[in-house]
């Protein structure tokens, strides 16, 4: 991690990039999968954040009371550092559900955020955001050339948004890497078969590899996070322990 973060300074980034997390934001899969890679970030000593954009998502974890929407500070109402929230030691959260939602329909505006990061309380080592399968041209503002992440659920309908995005998304980043993470799975051999589904689909058709990232239990609708059980910990932080390895990886 600290040859990445020396060759990024060596190297003089332009602007930061922020690793997208695609699913079906009414699901609290891509928040979950979110607080788990801010857990592993942490016990590797780097300071991250997570721009939220689910619907209900981490909300289950911020404290009680008044938290400001990104939107907020796109609409010049509010200061960017004043709204991250301390969920943890070096774990980090901005609700974004409007903001995101917002520049989802415009996201030429996108550089206008990432020009004004270095705002917020805190350096971040790393930084990610929930998104919308449709979001995929504001991802590709968010990170041109790095790792996606893929929340996707065992329906025809989560596996045709997730195939769709994808094939769209080659126009616009076609040197993406694509890590597909099966949600609300029950049984390994579930998650195999969605995941051998994907692959086949977008081997054939569009030429995509695509990276297998783990899989995630079920989460039962309207459970907190705070709540899930030990199976959903323990496979969350086995996927979060390989995505972020393969994260630091690229850049060494």
């Amino acid at each position: 991690m600290d040859q990445a973060k020396t060759l990024r300074k060596l190297l003089g980034q332009a602007r930061p990039v922020i690793t997208p997390i695609l699913g079906d934001l009414q699901q609290d899969y891509a928040a979950c999968m979110g607080r788990f890679i801010l857990e592993q970030q942490a016990r590797l000593g780097a300071n991250s954040l997570l721009l939220d954009g689910s619907e209900r998502g981490l909300n289950a974890l911020v404290d009680a009371g008044p938290h400001q929407d990104l939107l907020g500070f796109l609409q010049g109402r509010r200061n960017l550092e004043d709204l991250a929230v301390l969920l943890a030691k070096k774990q980090h959260l901005v609700p974004a559900r409007q903001g995101l939602a917002a520049l989802t329909n415009a996201p030429a505006q996108a550089p206008n955020l990432l020009g004004k990061l270095h705002r917020l309380p805190v350096t971040c080592d790393h930084l990610y955001a929930t998104l919308d399968y449709r979001a995929f041209l504001l991802a590709s503002e968010f990170s041109a050339e790095g790792e996606w992440l893929w929340i996707v659920q065992p329906t025809a309908q989560s596996v045709t948004q997730a195939y769709s995005a994808i094939r769209s998304s080659g126009g616009v980043s076609e040197f993406v890497q694509h890590r597909v993470i099966v949600a609300g799975v029950r049984s390994v051999n579930e998650a195999d078969h969605v995941f051998a589904n994907l692959q086949d689909t977008t081997a054939r058709f569009l030429g995509k590899p695509l990276q297998y990232g783990g899989h995630l239990p079920t989460l039962k609708a309207g459970q907190p996070l705070s709540e899930a059980g030990r199976d959903m910990i323990a496979a969350g932080r086995r996927v979060a322990k390989a995505v972020c390895t393969a994260e630091d990886q690229a850049y060494a």
